[in-house]
């Protein structure tokens, strides 16, 4: 794949293998890490969402509804599992605005239902943050 400079056209380089022309790809997948010919992160941010809310989801039933678990043990299993799935190559992310409301709003959400906090109690996000004793997505990408 051929990733072009910002803003320019891409123009395919003409590559021969054994007589062969490859075919081009518009993204692919490396290492679970998602590249785009488009220079552009919101595929990537979308698959790493993705992949993060599927390990909240299968941890549903063992930890997040789990009586016996203390609120401490599941957010630390929440920051060990689902966080570290959602900044996986977060290091090579160029993070607009956008992409920070996206993944603070998953964040949020998730703390949410650890915390068991309903949208009708109308608490707001500080005060999820604060009780989470977590800081919130702009603060993590800030300190990255």
């Amino acid at each position: 794949m051929y990733q072009s400079a910002p803003g320019q056209p891409c123009t395919v380089p003409q590559i021969m293998v054994k007589g062969q022309k490859p075919q081009a790809a518009d993204h692919f997948t490396c290492l679970g890490s998602r590249l785009s010919r488009a220079v552009h992160i919101d595929a990537e941010i979308n698959t790493r969402v993705a992949k993060a809310s599927a390990s909240f989801g299968r941890l549903r039933k063992n930890v997040w509804e789990r009586r016996g678990l203390s609120l401490s043990t599941k957010l630390k299993v929440y920051r060990a599992v689902v966080l570290s799935i959602l900044f996986y190559t977060s290091e090579t992310w160029t993070v607009y605005n956008r992409h920070a409301k996206q993944l603070n709003r998953f964040h949020l959400s998730c703390l949410r239902k650890i915390l068991r906090i309903q949208w009708q109690d109308k608490a707001p996000d500080t005060a999820v943050l604060e009780r989470a004793g977590t800081p919130s997505i702009y603060t993590i990408l800030h300190k990255t």
